[in-house]
């Protein structure tokens, strides 16, 4: 019993790998995706850098760079744009049959929704260190050493939250039938869940309501912690980024896992 365990449980973790490499391929062998999100890179941070330059940014009570404010959100952000639109590779394979050959395949249904959001997360942090490191040759994060580690370290927390921001895109692709409707979906998530990140703009250089507003954003921690890896400094406590992205990721992950259970394909 106990190697029919094993064999069990190395089959379920071959089965996730190859799910999660197959999301991975894709983006990698997508050679305009990968130049788009180069350029697009370049034009959001010269961009906003130079649109947010001349505001004064002061994180407890320490004066931050705006450019390097600027570029470690936007690094944050592309966790939410990847992670979201990487659902519609469920949408994509249930309108193309795929999806139909995974389910009736002898493997768990979790199983396949974990090699997923897997492939999907490893996506984000390929974009992730694309824009951290296009900031650095821009020289908006000087030149310190320690930038070496801070991108390393980077990579752990911008994993963790690119966990809950992929199930949010495979729970919303499970329970949609075209592409239309996610387009709407993501209207009333994304935007917002982006415009109250604190991505491009101080925590405390906005009212009193809009703070509120952001606090209650589960991403609004996830961009602080990544700026607090990259530039030391942050709004709020460590621990506190860190029980919220850890709380978030774990709903999600139940959640699209109970949603992934429940897909019906037509």
């Amino acid at each position: 019993m106990s190697d029919l365990n094993l064999l069990l449980k190395k089959n379920n973790f071959s089965v996730i790998w190859i799910l999660a490499k197959r999301e991975l391929f894709e983006f990698v062998r997508n050679k305009p995706r990968i130049i788009t999100a180069i350029v697009q890179g370049i034009f959001f941070l010269l961009v906003f850098s130079a649109g947010f330059a001349f505001i004064g940014i002061r994180i407890q009570g320490i004066s931050v760079d705006p450019r390097a404010f600027t570029a470690s959100g936007i690094a944050a952000i592309m966790i939410l744009f990847t992670g979201i639109f990487g659902g519609m590779s469920v949408l994509r394979d249930k309108m193309f049959g795929f999806m139909r050959e995974l389910i009736v395949a002898p493997v768990n249904r979790r199983i396949l929704m974990t090699g997923k959001t897997l492939g999907v997360a490893l996506q984000t942090l390929i974009q992730v260190e694309i824009i951290l490191c296009l900031g650095v040759a821009f020289g908006f994060f000087g030149y310190d050493v320690s930038l070496i580690w801070r991108l390393i370290l980077v990579i752990p927390i911008a994993f963790l939250a690119s966990v809950g921001i992929v199930g949010v895109g495979l729970t919303i692709s499970t329970r949609i039938r075209d592409f239309q409707s996610f387009g709407l979906i993501q209207t009333f998530i994304v935007l917002p869940m982006f415009w109250l990140s604190g991505a491009l703009f101080a925590f405390n250089n906005v009212p009193v309501p809009m703070q509120i507003a952001m606090m209650m954003n589960p991403f609004t921690y996830s961009v602080d912690l990544i700026r607090y890896v990259v530039l030391g400094v942050s709004f709020f406590p460590f621990w506190l980024d860190l029980i919220v992205m850890f709380a978030f990721g774990i709903i999600m992950i139940f959640l699209g896992a109970w949603s992934f259970n429940k897909m019906e394909l037509s």
